[in-house]
């Protein structure tokens, strides 16, 4: 195992490949960090030194999008070869090998609808078996991670790459905390030295799996879109520079860049439109970038049962999608926090 892990591209290459029960044994570096997979895409790494901090670093829940999967492999062997040295209890997760492996967003479901349970709201068979089993397998081992005895604190970042243009080249998603706490400047230094230009606060549970880890552990987590989605090989790893070196910097607990917390451009989610049936209309180009303001009483979408117009003085649509099965989202809108 660690001699595939030795090259940048190792953990993609393992991945792509049977799970051997050989390596869920583990096995120790020189400097005394020692790793063990657990499945496919599924890498356990502990520090030299204990650590009371659980860090989930995941990339890949959409298999195309191959940054994120590029830049985890790149630091997994930086690890393996003694350039870093992690002072954190680390989860590395490819989230959807198979359709990493096919060149395609997902398989059969969109594995970032199938967490916090969701898995159960489908029905299994072959098309959605790997998807399913997946999402649930995913959840037990960050289960298994994030209680362990001795975690105190528990943090959670989904990286991805975005497949539509948008207004904020980067831009991060918090889901919904319950105790609704808002983001603090710690929070807001950190996103800034990831790269991120915007964040967007959910008001509502999700099926994400940034969600299930924030849910489910109280974990700080965040899906970050980093860029845009491009084949393997082709991404310019000085697009992603910040990222990279705030990963490194987190990992091996070294201060990041500081940055001036008021400017991160901050969102909040004030509806989602829903496909209720057959008759669904939207009224937005699907081609339209993220973060677009639409005015006040703008006709967005209506249905047999509803038609949504822009409330606020100015509202954005986010993920427009509307070719999707009925009872899913076809767009997020959103506002700036002002106050």
């Amino acid at each position: 195992m660690l001699s595939y892990l030795e090259v940048s591209d190792g953990f993609i290459q393992l991945s792509k490949q049977a799970h051997l029960a050989e390596y869920e044994q583990w096995q120790q570096l020189p400097n005394q960090v020692q790793l063990k997979m657990h499945d496919v895409g599924v890498l356990e790494v502990k520090p030299r030194l204990k650590s009371n901090k659980a860090l989930i670093i995941s990339c890949g829940v959409h298999g195309n999008e191959t940054a994120p999967i590029e830049i985890v492999s790149s630091q997994i062997s930086d690890i393996v070869r003694g350039v870093i040295e992690p002072r954190v209890n680390l989860l590395y997760v490819l989230g959807n090998p198979e359709s990493m492996k096919l060149g395609k967003r997902f398989v059969a479901i969109n594995m970032n609808r199938l967490f916090a349970g969701a898995y159960n709201n489908y029905p299994l068979d072959e098309e959605n078996e790997y998807e399913l089993n997946r999402a649930q397998q995913l959840e037990n081992y960050v289960s298994d991670f994030f209680t362990q005895s001795h975690v105190e604190s528990r943090t959670h970042l989904d990286l991805h790459t975005a497949i539509k243009p948008s207004y904020h080249q980067t831009f991060a998603i918090r889901p919904l905390k319950e105790n609704k706490s808002r983001l603090n400047d710690k929070n807001r230094r950190f996103l800034l030295a990831m790269g991120m230009e915007a964040v967007l606060q959910h008001n509502k549970p999700s099926t994400t799996f940034s969600y299930y880890s924030s849910q489910a552990f109280a974990a700080e987590a965040y899906t970050l879109e980093l860029g845009k989605v491009k084949p393997f090989g082709e991404n310019n790893p000085q697009d992603f520079a910040d990222a990279i070196y705030c990963l490194n910097c987190i990992v091996q607990q070294n201060d990041i860049v500081a940055h001036d917390p008021q400017k991160l451009i901050e969102y909040k989610v004030v509806a989602e439109i829903i496909r209720h049936s057959e008759f669904f209309k939207f009224y937005i180009n699907e081609e339209v970038e993220n973060f677009t303001p639409y005015p006040q009483g703008y006709l967005i979408a209506e249905d047999f049962d509803y038609n949504y117009r822009v409330a606020y003085s100015e509202e954005s649509v986010v993920f427009p999608n509307p070719d999707i099965p009925i009872g899913q989202r076809a767009a997020v809108m959103v506002t700036k926090v002002t106050e």
